[in-house]
């Protein structure tokens, strides 16, 4: 007898089948790398809809980050990323990562600063920080760079310079110098924002010649211009084309951003336009307009084109063209709130109005450009006098920083002249602030060299350590088996003599490599790491997985020595330290960048700790190996969670 049996599927477990269906349809076409963004933009948002009536929050919350990494042209893309962050975010009590809440909180912000929401912004980055741990580091990092620049926005000139502090203590510990030279550019940008030139100058000088050591072009190109422009405001002009001429000279040397030739351009048309240098100044223009061409971003309504444009119908007797272009820049600046380019259009105004014969226009521009820039002494005096007063505080010197306070109240009130008198102490102010920082520095310099010189000792007592395990495998291994054989062949007794010497042999061998890895000349990295976790699969109960790519002739061969000892260096310390069942080493090449992980599911530690113990021997030895072949590490570890390292080398 045949029993046939149906079985009916509720409308439910159908709606469910189908979301599945729907859900690897939409992430199969997103695998397609040549996806114009809109499309893309489109089909993740219809991901992000799916997984939330889904209840895959943990998915929603992924494809909301990614969707704020990808461009759309629509005008009102950031006011969408944000309420789809938003959204996510509803469900947070569902998440279990730290990483994954943090981040939501982090991209939450970057869309509050990419609508100019800088209040927002802050107390979403400050939220991130709160879900952040300290596996975390590299995150918590980023998120203190960017609150600093969303605090610099709103005018918070103390507290922006401690978050680029401590961001840059993080990126540093972590050895990360690009970024660390990034938040370093950005303090400098602060500095100068506030009439500290000194110290801003002091920043770029250091990171110019840091660029120039490394040959990056674009990085010398942007702080040479920056510094033009403070000296600029300084009235060092001669100093000031100098330096724009000499970032001009370099850009013929490497690739920059296509945004960059014109704008440095537009600024030396502008520098000789307003000396009435008519020939030079259209030579640049022109080379600019030309440069233009290829910049999406810098086009005839950018401010430093209305400027440079306007000053050369100036020298042309073409003052309403001036005028009318000068008016425009104005509004830019104003919308923008770029204090630079409000006082250029200022001074252009002034010069086309006398021009044209319309003197209280001219004395009108010449009164609010005057008023404008009292205005930024008075803000640049009150921020650059707290930052000198919270740097002396740090070093326990309150009473200088009051004695200089009452000395600039007492010269606002000899006479209403105050600009001058205001000159005056901020000179005082200056210096008494390098003095400052020099102590400062002073200290730091101390404080490097007594680390480094226990560095050192450390240094030669590992090698003392390491010559005595050498000297005592050769008296111990080698020496005893050697011994061993010269008695046989005494006593002609030659059985099991071919066996000693083999054993002779191989720790002769063993000693050799622990000296000089030789397979890593015969074989190259990739296989002489294979040998390496091959020989700790058969002589430990480590489990070990490995993902390495050959990468033959791909690498230098210091890199591969480096990567080498890198490698057997955190693999000793998980052998040594970390009771760990399974060891993970993955070794592969994406985009131009060198990637090895070394992951273990030992004991882990706690990275706060072992933070303020960065410079131990076992942390600073990777570190210097990695910085020698100028390399990132990236350490991420929990107690009871394991450690994964992260080594990044650029390759060519």
């Amino acid at each position: 007898m045949l029993t046939i049996f149906f079985f009916f599927l509720s409308p439910a477990t159908f709606a469910v089948q189908d979301s599945i269906f729907q859900t690897e349809e939409l992430e199969g076409k997103l695998e397609n790398s040549e996806l114009p963004d809109s499309t893309r933009f489109q089909l993740t948002l219809q991901l992000i809809h799916l997984y939330e009536k889904s209840a895959q929050f943990k998915a929603q919350a992924e494809k909301s980050i990614a969707l704020f990494h990808t461009f759309n042209p629509e005008a009102k893309s950031d006011t969408l990323k944000k309420d789809i962050l938003l959204k996510a975010l509803s469900h947070e009590s569902e998440l279990r990562e730290s990483e994954l809440k943090g981040n939501l909180h982090l991209k939450l912000a970057g869309a509050y600063f990419n609508l100019y929401n800088f209040d927002s912004a802050i107390l979403a980055y400050s939220d991130a920080l709160e879900r952040f741990t300290n596996q975390d580091s590299i995150y918590i990092a980023d998120t203190y760079f960017f609150r600093a620049q969303a605090e610099d926005y709103q005018g918070n000139f103390l507290r922006a310079m401690q978050d680029y502090h401590q961001a840059q203590d993080i990126y540093e510990a972590l050895g990360d110098t690009e970024y660390a030279n990034y938040v370093r550019a950005g303090a400098a940008i602060l500095f100068s924002k506030y009439g500290l030139y000194a110290e801003a100058d002091s920043v770029r000088q250091e990171l110019i010649s840091d660029a120039a050591s490394k040959g990056e072009v674009e990085n010398q190109i942007t702080q040479l211009y920056n510094r033009a422009n403070d000296l600029k405001k300084q009235g060092l002009s001669s100093l000031q084309i100098k330096n724009l001429l000499k970032a001009d000279s370099l850009r013929q040397t490497g690739e920059v951003r296509p945004y960059i030739p014109p704008i440095l351009l537009f600024s030396i048309s502008k520098f000789f336009g307003e000396r009435l240098q008519l020939d030079s100044a259209e030579l640049y223009f022109n080379r600019a307009v030309q440069e233009m061409q290829i910049s999406s971003e810098v086009n005839e309504n950018h401010n430093s084109y209305l400027i440079a444009k306007a000053r050369i119908e100036l020298i042309k007797g073409n003052p309403s063209i001036a005028l009318q272009l000068g008016n425009k820049a104005l509004t830019q600046a104003e919308s923008s709130g770029d204090m630079d380019h409000k006082l250029e259009a200022y001074e252009l105004l002034e010069d086309a109005n006398e021009k044209l014969g319309n003197t209280a226009s001219a004395l009108q521009f010449l009164k609010a450009r005057n008023h404008y820039q009292d205005s930024i002494f008075e803000s640049n005096q009150r921020n650059s006098f707290s930052y000198f007063q919270t740097l002396y505080e740090t070093e326990k010197k309150e009473k200088a920083v009051l004695e200089k306070s009452m000395e600039v109240e007492n010269l606002k009130q000899v006479s209403e002249k105050r600009t001058t008198l205001f000159t005056f102490s901020m000179v005082g102010l200056l210096a008494l602030g390098g003095f400052g920082f020099l102590m400062i520095r002073l200290k730091s310099s101390k404080k490097e060299k007594e680390l480094q010189e226990n560095f050192s000792r450390e240094l030669l007592k590992t090698q003392e350590e390491e010559r005595k395990r050498i000297s005592k495998d050769l008296h111990d291994g080698l020496g005893q088996s050697l011994l061993l054989i010269k008695n046989k062949v005494i006593l002609n007794q030659p059985e099991n003599a071919g066996e000693m010497l083999d054993t002779a042999i191989n720790e002769l061998r063993s000693i050799a490599r622990s000296l000089h890895p030789m397979q890593l000349e015969k074989l190259g990295l990739s296989m002489a790491l294979e040998q390496m976790l091959d020989q700790i699969d058969r002589e430990t109960e480590l489990f070990v997985s490995t993902d390495i790519e050959d990468l033959k002739n791909k690498i230098p061969k210091e890199t591969e020595l480096q990567l080498y000892r890198i490698a057997q260096e955190a693999i000793n310390n998980i052998l040594k330290h970390a009771e760990a069942e399974a060891l993970r080493v993955n070794l592969n090449i994406t985009r131009g960048k060198l990637l090895l992980l070394i992951e273990d599911n030992g004991k882990g530690f706690d990275f706060s700790e072992k933070y303020q113990d960065f410079q131990s021997l076992g942390l600073k030895t990777l570190k210097e190996r990695t910085a020698s072949i100028s390399g990132v590490m990236n350490i991420n570890s929990e107690k009871g969670k394991g450690t994964t390292l992260r080594f990044f080398v650029n390759v060519d």
